[in-house]
């Protein structure tokens, strides 16, 4: 995504006026400052807050097994995350839906593979709790999907 253009897409005019409210404003030369960066941040909290939260609720409410419920909690929130990113933040591309969702599913299989081997190790054969893992997974994978989106996913053909 070009830094330079940021100002002028128009679905990030849903966040210029979130921020233009008046208990928010205060943050507003904050976000102004790097727009994308936030935009990005907000969004990635909220579907990384849905993988936490169905992966916990499969887990301990459910009884579902770590390593089920944090592949089902990716199945879920990789979901969420793709709607969000392909309106909300990346470039327009002249890619379909359906094959965006399959690129964008494709890439994020290398960090469920390593989330699921690590949740398995924890929480299944060490018996460490799902909340506390997940917790440690979260900056890693966020970091990893955002280089995997950026480079693989949300681009142009050429």
């Amino acid at each position: 995504m070009e830094e330079n253009n940021v100002n002028s897409k128009p679905q990030f005019a849903i966040f210029d006026k979130i921020v233009s409210l008046p208990v928010i404003r205060i943050v507003k030369p904050l976000y102004e400052w790097k727009k994308a960066f936030w935009i990005y941040c907000f969004l990635g909290f909220i579907s990384t807050a849905c993988n936490y939260v169905f992966a916990v609720v499969f887990a301990d409410s459910l009884g579902i097994y770590g390593t089920v419920a944090n592949v089902l909690a990716w199945l879920l929130s990789t979901l969420i995350s793709f709607v969000l990113f392909r309106y909300f933040y990346f470039d327009r591309t002249n890619n379909s839906f359906l094959n965006e969702l399959i690129k964008f599913a494709s890439a994020r299989i290398f960090t469920l593979l390593f989330e699921t081997a690590t949740v398995f190790v924890f929480t299944d054969l060490l018996h460490i709790d799902i909340k506390i893992i997940k917790a440690i997974l979260i900056p890693i994978t966020a970091i990893l999907n955002y280089f995997i989106s950026k480079l693989f996913v949300f681009k142009n053909k050429e």
